[in-house]
């Protein structure tokens, strides 16, 4: 039996309260938002110390106390009403138009002072305490329920404290829907983290159940704050990125070196015009450029500011703001990564011991090769990647040993051949990946046998196979010819293909063909490039092995190619090469005086 049809229901305008339940949703998903909102009203008020106290996860207590300019008592009912602000406008200009129309596109605040206020007194019960100068007596707003329980003197110096209590307990759907009051935490305490980046000038303190979980000092600047909030071991890895300078746009930073990495993107921060955001293409830029140097799946601890008009920014892009938009994304992406390509891959992973462990003497031991009368007779290797170096010798076939004026250095030989051989084999092919030289053509043609699963994903990588130089055709079944190959390292060249007799030969060939079945029937992870995966392990294939004995000329070669590159500081898989043993290390750990 079909159902009856639905009665006609009268369009009616909504309860007030019943409205103001519906707005809360779009504003207040979690405790997180309302430490959010309170916290940025907070800022916008002028606040320079700020204190975040929550209880129960955020559902019990939520209290924001702040230095701001406070609120006057007359004004603290309309702040808690709908659409009313002291952020936009003023007296209605002549010729009637309304000035906050127009400030809309120019607003410089991160929200609107009531604007959260009423859609969280909708969910909590909401209690304001407020003055506006150091006289000692300020007043209270108390609502529940939508009604007013309170309002009255109260102490207070200049400023502002928020208390929201019972968060969701009117809305059992809501709070069912909420997490472990620990998670909840988890997600307050890096909310928290995210203004104090955006506000580095205001002192933020965080306390959890009564007991402080971290705070910042306002110093106002983004490397001293970064420590603060996530320890001194990221502290002492801080590298600075710019100031740059990019049309209208101005850009300054701080990355981790590539000793210090994270699993996820929590800790890549980027404060657009003093708002934590996620501008979506230039995070994509900026991934793209730390993925060559850093290992695969890891991410740095970055933060990065971004000054702008405010007409350069579309902050419209996403509901809650956090996504925003550069109208001169694509350059200044370009112009971060850049910077963040070259500061990791110049960086090598100094060398820190605990306090009880010794170093052992660097003299002659088993494993270390020393030519004494050629290293007498060696002139310091000079390159415009790496600082003045003279070679001391090999370690157990493995590393090379040089001295700095800056302590010792560490260099992987197996990675550090590898990044010599990829950035040719990248130059090899130019920028669009079409080779500059034409492919040779193989003494016999070589047959590739694949899987029946290998074969169509083999020839959707042929377009891609043939711009590289290599000539594929499908010759019938699961059978594809190889007719030609380009001349590179590793491939028909001398392994090493750098053009330096003293490393010609040094490096391994063969297994090209593998390298390039296997990695057509693989697909990229998230941020790679295909053909770039190609390259990484074409020159992984052929640098020359750990274990393997070097003679002097070959180590000093290595050594001044690896300072020529980009980044000699890291291998194509993104990870470290290079070793620093400070002086400073040194004289601490021998007690040098």
């Amino acid at each position: 039996m079909a159902d009856a049809p639905t009665a006609h229901r009268p369009i009616r305008v909504l309860p007030a309260a019943v409205s103001a339940r519906i707005a809360a949703g779009e504003v207040i998903e979690r405790p997180a938002s309302v430490v959010k909102e309170l916290v940025e009203n907070a800022l916008d008020a002028g606040a320079r110390h700020v204190r975040v106290d929550v209880r129960g996860g955020g559902l019990d207590l939520i209290r924001v106390g702040d230095d701001g300019v406070g609120i006057p008592a007359a004004e603290l009912w309309l702040a808690c009403q709908r659409h009313a602000t002291s952020k936009l406008g003023g007296e209605t200009a002549p010729g009637g138009t309304d000035p906050a129309t127009e400030s809309l596109d120019g607003v410089r605040t991160l929200g609107f002072r009531g604007e959260a206020l009423p859609s969280i007194a909708a969910v909590a019960e909401l209690t304001l305490v407020s003055a506006v100068d150091d006289g000692g007596v300020g007043h209270r707003l108390t609502l529940r329920d939508g009604t007013v329980v309170a309002d009255e003197p109260a102490p207070r110096t200049r400023g502002t404290t928020v208390s929201v209590r019972h968060l969701f307990q009117r809305v059992p759907a809501r709070l069912a829907a909420t997490a472990r009051p620990q998670t909840e935490v988890t997600q307050i305490g890096q909310t928290v983290r995210r203004l104090a980046l955006a506000a580095p000038e205001a002192r933020l303190a965080f306390f959890v159940d009564r007991r402080l979980g971290f705070q910042t000092g306002g110093s106002g600047d983004l490397a001293t704050v970064i420590g603060e909030l996530y320890g001194p071991a990221v502290a002492e890895s801080l590298l600075p990125l710019g100031p740059l300078e990019v049309g209208e746009t101005r850009v300054w930073g701080v990355v981790s070196g590539p000793e210090v990495t994270r699993p996820g993107r929590g800790q890549v921060h980027v404060v657009v015009n003093g708002r934590w955001a996620q501008p979506r293409g230039l995070l994509g830029q900026l991934e793209a450029a730390y993925r060559p140097v850093l290992p695969r799946g890891r991410h740095p601890v970055l933060a990065l500011a971004v000054a702008t008009a405010p007409d350069q920014v579309d902050i419209n892009v996403h509901p809650a703001k956090l996504e925003v938009r550069l109208l001169a994304e694509r350059a200044v992406g370009a112009a971060i990564g850049e910077a963040v390509r070259t500061t990791l891959g110049r960086r090598p992973v100094p060398l820190r011991l605990p306090p009880a462990l010794e170093l052992p003497g660097f003299g002659l031991a088993p494993g270390l090769a020393e030519e004494r009368a050629a290293y007498d007779g060696d002139g310091p290797i000079l390159t415009p990647g790496l600082p003045p170096l003279r070679l001391v010798g090999q370690v157990r076939d493995r590393l090379l040993l040089l001295e700095g004026e800056a302590g010792l250095f560490l260099v992987d030989q197996h990675r550090a051949h590898e990044r010599v051989l990829y950035e040719r084999l990248a130059a090899a092919h130019g920028a669009e990946g079409r080779p500059r030289a034409e492919p040779v053509a193989l003494p016999e043609p070589l047959l590739l046998e694949l899987s029946p699963a290998q074969v169509a994903r083999f020839g959707r990588r042929l377009d891609q196979i043939t711009a590289l130089g290599f000539e594929v055709e499908a010759f019938g079944g699961r059978t594809f010819l190889l007719r030609a190959a380009p001349s590179l390292p590793g491939v028909l060249a001398a392994p090493s293909g750098t053009g330096d007799p003293a490393l010609d030969g040094l490096g391994e060939s063969g297994g090209f063909v593998e390298t390039l079945v296997g990695l057509a029937d693989e697909e990229p992870g998230e941020g790679e490039d295909w053909r770039d995966r190609l390259l990484v392990r074409l020159s992984c294939r052929s640098a020359v092995r750990r274990g393997r004995p070097l003679p002097r000329p070959a180590m000093r070669a290595l050594v001044e190619h690896l300072g020529r590159t980009s980044a000699p500081a890291v291998c194509p898989h993104g990870s470290p090469l290079l070793m620093h043993v400070s002086e400073a290390l040194l004289e601490k750990q021998f007690d040098w005086r």
